[in-house]
Protein backbone atom coordinates (compact mmCIF):
# COMPACT_ATOMS: atom_id res chain seq x y z
CA UNK A 1 0.00 0.00 0.00
CA UNK A 2 1.27 3.42 -1.45
CA UNK A 3 2.20 5.65 1.46
CA UNK A 4 -0.62 8.71 1.75
CA UNK A 5 0.94 12.20 1.79
CA UNK A 6 -1.42 14.97 3.74
CA UNK A 7 -3.94 11.91 3.85
CA UNK A 8 -5.01 12.62 0.50
CA UNK A 9 -2.69 11.21 -2.01
CA UNK A 10 0.69 9.08 -2.30
CA UNK A 11 4.22 10.89 -3.26
CA UNK A 12 4.06 9.14 -6.55
CA UNK A 13 0.17 10.47 -7.23
CA UNK A 14 1.33 13.93 -6.07
CA UNK A 15 4.36 14.01 -8.50
CA UNK A 16 2.38 12.68 -11.04
CA UNK A 17 -0.47 15.64 -10.51
CA UNK A 18 2.51 18.20 -10.23
CA UNK A 19 4.13 17.46 -14.10
CA UNK A 20 0.27 16.80 -15.47
CA UNK A 21 -0.33 20.44 -14.11
CA UNK A 22 3.07 21.61 -16.15
CA UNK A 23 1.16 20.04 -19.40
CA UNK A 24 3.15 16.52 -19.59
CA UNK A 25 1.31 13.81 -21.00
CA UNK A 26 1.08 10.78 -19.47
CA UNK A 27 3.83 9.16 -21.31
CA UNK A 28 6.14 11.78 -20.56
CA UNK A 29 5.38 11.47 -16.53
CA UNK A 30 5.89 7.86 -17.58
CA UNK A 31 9.32 8.10 -19.20
CA UNK A 32 10.23 10.98 -16.09
CA UNK A 33 9.20 8.74 -13.45
CA UNK A 34 10.28 5.60 -15.01
CA UNK A 35 7.26 3.82 -14.74
CA UNK A 36 5.04 2.47 -17.16
CA UNK A 37 2.31 4.85 -19.16
CA UNK A 38 -0.31 2.45 -17.27
CA UNK A 39 1.16 3.28 -14.17
CA UNK A 40 0.66 7.26 -14.55
CA UNK A 41 -3.10 6.62 -15.61
CA UNK A 42 -3.37 4.73 -12.20
CA UNK A 43 -1.80 7.36 -10.16
CA UNK A 44 -4.06 10.10 -11.59
CA UNK A 45 -7.36 8.02 -11.23
CA UNK A 46 -6.83 7.52 -7.96
CA UNK A 47 -5.71 11.08 -7.26
CA UNK A 48 -8.56 12.29 -8.94
CA UNK A 49 -10.92 9.64 -7.16
CA UNK A 50 -9.34 10.60 -3.74
CA UNK A 51 -9.47 14.24 -4.80
CA UNK A 52 -13.20 14.08 -5.41
CA UNK A 53 -12.72 15.24 -9.17
CA UNK A 54 -14.03 13.85 -12.36
CA UNK A 55 -11.01 14.19 -14.55
CA UNK A 56 -7.27 14.83 -13.95
CA UNK A 57 -7.80 18.19 -15.04
CA UNK A 58 -10.03 18.81 -11.70
CA UNK A 59 -8.27 17.20 -10.06
CA UNK A 60 -5.02 19.59 -10.40
CA UNK A 61 -7.37 22.41 -10.18
CA UNK A 62 -8.36 20.82 -6.34
CA UNK A 63 -4.51 19.87 -5.60
CA UNK A 64 -4.08 23.49 -5.81
CA UNK A 65 -6.84 25.00 -4.51
CA UNK A 66 -6.02 22.69 -1.46
CA UNK A 67 -2.33 23.67 -1.56
CA UNK A 68 -1.12 20.52 -2.08
CA UNK A 69 0.54 21.85 -5.08
CA UNK A 70 2.03 25.38 -5.49
CA UNK A 71 1.70 27.62 -8.22
CA UNK A 72 5.54 28.81 -8.30
CA UNK A 73 5.71 25.03 -8.73
CA UNK A 74 3.87 25.28 -12.27
CA UNK A 75 5.94 27.24 -15.12
CA UNK A 76 4.31 29.18 -17.65
CA UNK A 77 5.23 28.40 -21.57
CA UNK A 78 7.38 30.78 -22.96
CA UNK A 79 4.88 32.46 -25.59
CA UNK A 80 3.12 33.60 -22.33
CA UNK A 81 5.56 35.21 -20.07
CA UNK A 82 6.81 38.22 -20.43
CA UNK A 83 10.91 38.74 -21.23
CA UNK A 84 11.67 35.87 -19.23
CA UNK A 85 9.65 36.40 -16.33
CA UNK A 86 8.09 33.02 -15.87
CA UNK A 87 5.56 34.46 -13.24
CA UNK A 88 3.37 36.62 -15.29
CA UNK A 89 -0.09 34.72 -16.23
CA UNK A 90 -1.22 34.90 -20.07
CA UNK A 91 -2.31 38.73 -21.64
CA UNK A 92 -5.90 38.95 -22.21
CA UNK A 93 -5.59 40.22 -26.43
CA UNK A 94 -7.20 43.14 -26.75
CA UNK A 95 -9.97 41.72 -29.15
CA UNK A 96 -11.18 39.52 -26.72
CA UNK A 97 -13.62 40.02 -23.84
CA UNK A 98 -11.75 41.12 -20.68
CA UNK A 99 -14.17 38.14 -18.64
CA UNK A 100 -13.68 34.00 -19.28
CA UNK A 101 -17.44 34.45 -19.81
CA UNK A 102 -17.32 36.80 -22.45
CA UNK A 103 -19.37 40.38 -22.26
CA UNK A 104 -23.32 39.84 -22.59
CA UNK A 105 -22.82 40.83 -26.65
CA UNK A 106 -20.82 38.35 -27.59
CA UNK A 107 -22.48 35.68 -25.69
CA UNK A 108 -26.08 36.51 -27.06
CA UNK A 109 -27.98 37.45 -24.13
CA UNK A 110 -29.95 40.15 -24.19
CA UNK A 111 -30.00 42.74 -21.61
CA UNK A 112 -31.73 41.49 -18.46
CA UNK A 113 -31.39 38.03 -19.44
CA UNK A 114 -30.27 35.37 -17.02
CA UNK A 115 -27.55 33.22 -17.95
CA UNK A 116 -28.06 29.58 -16.63
CA UNK A 117 -25.21 29.93 -13.97
CA UNK A 118 -27.28 33.20 -12.14
CA UNK A 119 -30.20 31.35 -12.26
CA UNK A 120 -28.95 27.97 -10.98
CA UNK A 121 -27.27 30.10 -8.51
CA UNK A 122 -30.42 31.99 -7.53
CA UNK A 123 -32.01 28.37 -6.95
CA UNK A 124 -29.99 26.87 -4.67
Amino acid sequence: MPRVLDGRLSPGQLTALRLAANGHTSKQIASRVGVTEAAIHLRLTLAARSLGAASRTQAVAVALRLGLIDLDDIRVPERWSGAGDTREGPSVPASRPNSARGSLETSGLQSGAQSPESSIRQSS
